[in-house]
């Protein structure tokens, strides 16, 4: 069938389709609208939507000009419209995300006219189950950013240029050039997208149809060439400081993460898929040149974003893939055409059911995605400093601080009431340090994000030992420590311990010509004799090394190497260094370096990391820790201690397989 024939069958109707068709459409845009504004009041912000809003400046000019060309990698159109939003209704998180979920939630409708236009009511149905379901597009329906708009720009430009081909109507094709606009504005992979299926227009349309289509796409250029200059300034950019490059786990990682990481959803979907393609073989192929359009749409984003990632820069993120995505959907199971509608139902019903089940009970994405670690973080310190005095707190929060001044002034915070120290590449471990002696007596708060030092917990630790509370959040942590406390959570192990007169583990290696010596020093206010190592002239000494599988739990776990040392000076060059080790030699090497501390002592210096941050084709075997005096000055070595701390298991949980939900504060802290 002659593929204008195939879309005339289905009509300009607004609202296509055979009864059985539409009502289980209807059924499906029910529950995907349900996923996608469950607890709507409630939904936080991501670190991405803060990060948006505070580059909104009180004007329209300065917006543009501070908080997309100077600060920004993405189009102005997202930007430009938040602030004419916010302006308008203000920056509540259920009405910031309000028009981004309506935009996302109403293109399914439009990938609805345009499937079945192209394909069958079987595969459209399946297709459209998986786009409501999904946590892959229900995430993004929740996010304002420029992902849920450009799902909507590409749907309607799919969507509207199917009509115009089959039905030579103006205003669809002056609805198509619009959708281009709009996507050019929205997102650069949604630009590309777009240049595509354009592309893809120009083989399909009539002769009498071409002159119509080129003035429609000069038009669209010519709409965009004012975001030029800025375009060429972001393609000039070095990528994004944070991400790698995508390697040979790269696509598959994005598949587990697609089927919920969840063996039976992969099941169901993989049984609909060799239905489909046996379907596909016995009837000869799918019906009209979507077979070969589709694809181009679906996989030539991801194609042009993986090589650019790998021979330019990295920029290729799973968001970046979702406007494409559907027309993958649709290619993969066009197959089903020849599908009878009871077994296409039974088919959707058991996609659907498996698919929001995996979403809400092993991915947890309602409990994992409610919890704003900003937030949080200032809610809790603001909460101990309610508790204990502003005397006697003391809060320290490593993150951004636009976004926690975002809800300082929320909860009606200022710099009086919220004293808080701002970590975030402000302070030396040395400064730190010194604020903790300090503060004795003190409630410390420590609230950190990603990016953090991971020696935060144990420096703040060494100080304060008594650990009350850990709040386990969607990248971050926020914990609560004091330096005396009738409980204490225990959420790390000692491993190894070595001191002039004892050790605990055997893989200890430590020169016995290395001199000892004994000095007095202050423990809560009382002197007592401690017996130390003498490291003047001795540049190596005392090292420690072990099999990690021997002494890991989780790959995501955090080994803490802390050593008491004295410091005899201002810029005492001396290290602890930790490396991690495979086969093929060394992986990963960190230390903790004296030179910023106080003098005198001890002090407690700290050097952490986990095996999970080495690419997993380097994964580490052995794990290896040792004394580094390079300066060679006389330095005593009170103890050295090996802990493995419990990882924070949601913090990538979004993209990362849920085992725990991890520790969560109770008491005044509880939520």
């Amino acid at each position: 069938m002659e593929w204008r024939t195939h879309i005339a069958q289905v009509g300009q109707r607004r609202f296509p389709g055979e009864p059985w068709v539409r009502w289980c459409f209807i059924g499906l845009f029910f529950l995907a609208g349900l996923l996608r504004f469950w607890g709507l009041p409630h939904l936080p912000y991501t670190h991405d939507e803060l990060s948006a809003l505070v580059r909104i400046y009180p004007t329209l000019w300065e917006t543009i000009q501070r908080g997309v060309i100077e600060w920004d990698t993405h189009p102005p159109g997202v930007q430009v419209f938040e602030w004419f939003w916010t302006k308008a209704f203000g920056t509540t998180e259920w009405v910031v995300k309000l028009p981004f979920l309506m935009l996302a939630w109403f293109a399914l409708f439009l990938y609805y006219r345009f499937a079945l236009a192209w394909t069958s009511a079987p595969t459209t149905l399946v297709v459209i189950t998986l786009l409501a379901t999904l946590q892959y597009t229900v995430l993004y329906a929740q996010i304002a950013r420029p992902y849920a708009v450009g799902l909507f720009t590409t749907a309607l430009l799919a969507d509207q240029l199917t009509r115009y081909l089959a039905f030579d109507q103006r205003r669809n094709l002056v609805w198509t050039g619009v959708a281009v606009v709009l996507s050019a504005y929205t997102h650069h992979f949604a630009l590309l997208l777009a240049a595509i299926m354009v592309a893809t227009g120009l083989l399909l349309v009539r002769k009498e149809q071409r002159k119509p289509y080129l003035a429609m796409c000069f038009l669209a250029a010519l709409a965009y060439l004012p975001n030029l200059p800025i375009f060429f300034k972001q393609l000039a950019l070095e990528g994004l400081g944070w991400l790698q490059p995508p390697d040979r786990h790269w696509l598959p990682d994005h598949v587990q993460w697609l089927t919920h990481y969840s063996a039976p959803f992969a099941a169901v979907l993989m049984a609909a898929l060799l239905v489909a393609l046996s379907l596909r073989i016995v009837q000869g192929g799918a019906a009209g040149p979507a077979r070969w359009f589709l694809i181009a749409w679906g996989l030539l984003p991801m194609i042009i974003g993986v090589a650019y990632s790998v021979w330019r820069t990295p920029v290729i993120q799973y968001s970046m893939l979702i406007f494409s995505f559907p027309y993958i959907l649709i290619a993969l199971f066009s197959g089903l055409r020849g599908l009878r509608p009871k077994a296409a139902l039974v088919l959707c019903v058991a996609l659907a059911v498996v698919s929001t089940y995996t979403l809400v009970h092993d991915r947890q994405h309602y409990t994992i995605f409610r919890s704003c670690k900003y937030d949080t973080m200032v809610r809790t310190g603001a909460d101990a400093i309610n508790e204990f005095g502003l005397a006697r707190t003391l809060v320290l929060l490593d993150a951004p601080e636009p976004q926690i001044n975002f809800y300082m002034a929320k909860y009606g915070l200022t710099k009086t009431t919220f004293p808080y120290v701002a970590l975030k590449e402000r302070i030396s471990p040395g400064q730190l340090d010194s604020l903790l002696v300090q503060a004795r007596g003190k409630t410390v708060v420590l609230g950190f994000s990603n990016g953090a030092p991971n020696e935060l917990t144990a420096q703040v630790q060494a100080r304060f030992p008594s650990l009350q509370q850990r709040e386990d959040l969607m990248e971050g942590q926020v914990m609560i420590l004091a330096d005396r406390g009738e409980r204490t959570l225990e959420d790390r192990i000692l491993i190894a311990e070595a001191t002039p007169k004892e050790r605990q583990g055997d893989r200890w290696e430590i020169n016995p010509q290395l001199p000892t010596g004994t000095d007095t020093v202050l423990k809560n206010g009382t002197p007592e004799p401690r017996v130390y190592w003498d490291f003047g002239g001795q540049d190596f000494g005392i090292g420690f090394s072990y099999a990690l599988d021997t002494i890991m739990s989780n790959s995501i776990d955090l080994f803490e190497v802390v050593i008491e040392v004295s410091n005899p000076g201002a810029g005492t060059e001396m290290a602890m260094v930790l490396e991690m080790l495979n086969n093929n030699g060394q992986v990963f090497y960190k230390t903790a370096d004296l030179g910023t501390y106080a003098a005198g002592g001890p002090v407690e210096m700290v050097v952490a990391a986990s095996p999970s941050y080495v690419r997993r084709d380097d994964r580490p075997d052995r794990l290896k820790t040792y004394v580094f005096n390079m300066g060679l000055a006389s330095i005593h070595v009170y103890a050295i201690r090996i802990y493995r701390r419990e990882g924070n298991p949601i913090q990538n949980a979004l993209f990362a397989p849920v085992v725990s939900l991890g520790h969560h504060f109770q008491g005044i802290w509880a939520k």
